[in-house]
């Protein structure tokens, strides 16, 4: 199709995009999706912006969709970034490649050693800061032809890109067919974006006149060319096509011969190339048909091969086609349209189709083709029991998941298994795709799939690991019941053979059972048993003191010391390579509740450090989730604030996961104690756990316990009891009976307190008490001692709050401790001891104020008001004036070394936004840059400049 007929009447489409590429040349990222049926123009309309971004100095990147590379991973985006990869220097593959961008080399190929767990998740990330590092040196248009023909990996990253481009000076610019396909692409990769929708028109009668006047008769009668127009339905590619079969037969542009055009609709024109084809005789035939076969980008040698043809007779063939307006005549040999290909393509029944497609990978294979490019052909091919399709898949499916691309691995591995596979290989295969499932998010088909790998496998150390594996896939897709019917199977299959069992399998079953709530009691003396013969020095035996230590810590089924020195031992040395962030949510959890607040923390930042370094968002957002709650615990609000935010950092459209509910809790708990708790009730909403859910594992404490302190702060004693109750039927019926664990008696108390049951307070406050003493934990007590002081009155309850302060003198838990100085104080400004209240409400204001806690200090300053002292102001400007994320830049800004760029990648945030923070913070700050800023942050006389 000539680009002039595909261009007209397309002046305010083209427009339109121009429009959109010069806000990108002035640094505003945005996506267009040219949207039209087959044949309307878009590859034309795609031909000319790229054109005009030229001109612009804007560089181009370009992929096309094909039908059959559907299924090769990263097709679209090898497509794009391959070119200057490869034709760059070494420096300049090296520049292009620094930072985070490196977590995309797999994708080309160059997996550095790593395997295929730490490839997936990470590759799209380093893609984005790929597009970023390319962008740094000028605008960027990437063109993606074609894209409801995209691949999945391919569809991940544009979903990505599309949800972050605005920071970036990037065009991404996709043409697509209108359907099912493209209607998925835009709700479900791109959805929560709005992309620019350019919808090309069919032609109007008056421009199809013009073009049949131009290309067939300048005479050409008026009715003659509305029925060019019908029959066409003004789409350019068929019009183009009806004029050359109308040229070729003589037809007069007449109106006689006007009845003769309804016969050239879309099937005729599909007839018409097949004549054409079959015209130039039965060698150009085989030639059509072996490159429908092969598809896009074939090698000439390939397409006479698989046509039996010498290269000579293929390249005169070749040269037919191409004259007849086929295929192209330059290199690489592809038909003209796609359109052209599906005609020649589907001339021939699908059995005919499936054995050719086989052929064609045989021959590759024999031209040491990889198994990724095989694997398209094997998919089309008829399946018979071929041990070599199934082997050929497997290794596509391996080479699949190197690159990061779960879904073309689970497509392999779904055709392999129905091939089928031999029977003594079927059970590692499906086990291995119900593998890959999970890792495509598939979670619900992943369940299925590891089922029956289960009931195919006999040796006990690999069922025993697929019943565990799927008992954790239940429990994070919220199929708790499940789950604790997998850990039911699994403790059943392990009884009798404990010996037998590696240290790594008693670590996650043990696991699975806490976490589905099985008897700890039982749990804990396995991993005793286990434990007692260990050197606790490999990453085995550290997860399993881990696990120990975390068992031991919900229920306190031991003094508090010992669970630390568990926890510690666990924590010493690097992190796991595996799994890594698994010891840290245990070990740091353990470390927190025996008053190891800081050393909880400063693991925490090691696994935070350990996911940046692997670009793993995932798993940074489930452990700043964690950090969250530690730094609650520390009285760090401004952190726990930051970190909460930082794990519900999701762009819109994104999937949420099974830990977001955990990450609102956290962010409530925080806003809560920071005086905010409008904002923690919007959160509530906004993540949906603001109503009643039953609470069904053991970590999804945090939600109802967050609501119930909310609750309570706005007066809603009555619900939050309801909350609260529950979750301690659901802990203490299970056995997990530490009351720092999950906090639901304290807030009980109080809840009862506020509806006058005084009896069910006391005694509730007594059980609590006597619990936290047994445990040892300073803080546990401390809180256990205020919580009793609400239940008495006089010198008891002086005396209580008095034994609190005393016991956190020196604690890391400055939030608690600032709780009991300023109920101390209360105390004893309400027994008329006035002088002696000063002290500890000063001293809890300071606390209060530096952890953070608004409402804690406003409650202090109010006491000291009435004890007769003047409170100092808060501060308005300085450190105190920062928003948790500004202080999270500003923090990581004062740093040595560290630029915008790596900051942006170490919070999975854009560059553009770390720009807007520290920008805020200077002003802030008072300062006028990063010189300034280190001091600035650490100087009381800026964060307290305007304190009297």
């Amino acid at each position: 199709m000539e680009l002039l007929m595909a261009l007209v009447e397309r002046d305010a489409e083209l427009d339109a995009i121009h429009a959109v590429l010069a806000s990108v040349t002035g640094g505003r990222g945005a996506t267009v999706l040219v949207e039209g049926p087959p044949g309307m123009g878009k590859t034309a309309v795609l031909a000319a912006v790229s054109e005009h971004a030229v001109s612009l100095g804007v560089r181009g990147l370009t992929a096309v969709g094909g039908e059959l590379e559907q299924d090769l991973p990263f097709a679209i985006v090898r497509q794009l970034f391959e070119p200057p990869l490869r034709t760059g220097s070494v420096a300049r593959r090296a520049e292009l490649l620094a930072g985070a961008a490196g977590l995309a080399e797999p994708v080309f190929g160059h997996h550095g050693g790593q395997g295929a767990a730490s490839a997936q998740g990470d590759v799209v990330y380093g893609l984005y800061w790929l597009s970023a590092n390319l962008a740094e040196s000028g605008p960027l248009l990437m063109v993606v032809d074609d894209v409801h023909w995209a691949d999945g990996a391919s569809l991940r990253f544009l979903s990505h890109l599309s949800r972050r481009i605005a920071d970036l000076p990037v065009l991404l610019l996709l043409a697509g067919r209108p359907g099912p396909v493209l209607d998925g692409l835009v709700g479900g990769a791109l959805g929560g974006v709005a992309p620019h929708v350019v919808r090309l028109r069919p032609l109007s009668d008056e421009a199809v006149g013009t073009l049949v006047r131009r290309d067939l008769a300048a005479d050409a009668d008026d009715e003659f060319c509305r029925a060019c127009a019908v029959a066409t339905g003004g789409n350019p590619f068929l019009l183009a096509e009806a004029l050359a079969n109308l040229r070729e037969n003589g037809t007069r542009p007449v109106v006689a011969q006007a009845g003769r055009i309804g016969h050239l609709r879309a099937d005729a024109i599909s007839r018409a190339v097949l004549t054409r084809v079959a015209r130039l005789g039965p060698e150009a035939v085989r030639f059509a048909r072996a490159l429908a076969v092969l598809e896009t980008a074939a090698e000439p040698r390939h397409v006479a091969a698989l046509a039996g043809l010498s290269i000579e007779a293929a390249a005169i063939a070749a040269d037919g086609l191409a004259r007849e307006a086929v295929v192209t005549a330059h290199h690489p040999i592809c038909f003209v349209h796609p359109l052209v290909r599906t005609a020649v393509y589907t001339d021939s029944s699908s059995l005919l189709r499936a054995a050719e497609h086989k052929r064609a990978a045989r021959l590759l294979a024999a031209d040491h083709a990889g198994a990724e490019q095989l694997a398209p052909h094997l998919l089309a091919a008829e399946p018979e029991a071929d041990p070599w399709v199934v082997g050929s898949l497997h290794s596509a499916a391996v080479s699949a998941l190197g690159r990061g691309a779960p879904e073309a691995a689970a497509t392999y591995l779904t055709r392999a298994r129905n091939e089928p596979p031999a029977p003594v290989l079927r059970g590692p295969l499906v086990a291995l795709l119900g593998r890959v499932l999970g890792m495509a998010g598939r979670s619900a088909r992943a369940v299925e799939v590891l089922r029956e790998a289960i009931s195919l496998t006999d040796p006990l150390p690999e069922r025993l690991q697929l019943v565990v594996e799927l008992g954790f896939l239940l429990t994070q897709t919220g199929r708790s019941a499940e789950a604790a019917g997998m850990a039911e199977l699994a403790r059943g299959l392990a009884n009798g053979h404990e010996g037998e069992l590696p240290v790594s399998m008693h670590a996650a079953l043990a696991g699975l059972e806490l976490i589905a709530m099985r008897n700890p009691a039982t749990i804990l003396n396995g991993l005793d048993a286990v434990a007692a013969g260990l050197s606790g020095t490999s990453d085995e035996d550290r997860m399993l003191l881990a696990t120990l230590a975390f068992g031991a810590v919900a229920t306190g089924d031991r003094p508090a010391g010992e669970v630390a020195a568990l926890a510690e031992a666990a924590a010493a040395g690097p992190l796991p390579a595996r799994d890594g962030w698994i010891l840290v949510n245990y070990a740091s959890a353990a470390l927190n509740l025996t008053d190891r607040m800081a050393d909880s923390l400063e693991l925490l930042d090691r696994g935070l450090d350990a996911t940046r370094q692997r670009g793993d968002v995932w798993d940074f957002r489930y452990l700043s989730m964690l950090r969250s709650h530690t730094a609650w615990y520390a009285g760090r609000l401004v952190e726990a604030e930051g970190d909460a935010r930082a794990a519900l950092d999701e762009v819109p459209g994104e999937p949420r996961r099974f830990n977001t509910p955990l990450a609102a809790a956290v962010l409530v708990d925080a806003l809560v104690e920071r005086g905010k708790p409008d904002e923690a009730r919007r959160v509530l909403d906004e993540f949906g756990i603001s109503d009643h859910q039953p609470t069904d594992t053991i970590i999804m404490h945090f939600v109802p316990v967050a609501r119930a302190r909310l609750r309570l702060r706005l007066n809603e004693p009555a619900e939050a009891l309801t909350d609260l109750l529950e979750v301690g039927r659901f802990l203490a019926g299970g056995g997990y009976r530490n009351p720092g664990f999950a906090e639901w008696r304290t807030d009980a108390v109080r809840a009862h307190l506020a509806l006058g049951q005084s009896g069910a307070a006391v005694a509730l406050a007594r059980e609590n008490l006597e619990l936290a003493r047994e445990f040892g934990a300073r803080r546990s007590i401390a809180r256990a001692l205020r919580t009793t002081a609400l239940t008495t009155s006089g010198s008891c309850r002086l005396d209580l709050l008095a034994q609190a302060v005393e016991l956190l003198d020196g604690s890391e838990a400055d939030l608690e401790r600032a709780c009991c100085l300023i109920a101390y104080g209360a105390a004893l400004r309400r027994a008329g001891q006035r002088t002696l209240a000063v002290g500890p409400l000063r001293h809890g204001l300071d606390l209060a104020t530096r952890c953070g806690a608004l409402g804690r200090a406003a409650s202090a300053r109010d006491e000291l008001r009435a004890a007769g002292a003047r409170p100092r102001r808060d501060a308005v400007t300085g450190r105190d004036a920062l928003t948790a994320m500004e202080l999270r830049v500003a923090e990581l800004a004062a740093e040595d070394g560290k630029t915008n760029k790596v900051i942006a990648q170490e919070l999975f945030v854009s560059a553009r936004t770390v720009e807007s923070h520290l920008t805020a913070a200077y002003r802030k700050l008072a300062i006028q840059g990063r010189p300034q800023l280190r001091a600035a942050l650490r100087n009381p006389a800026y964060s307290n400049r305007s304190a009297k």
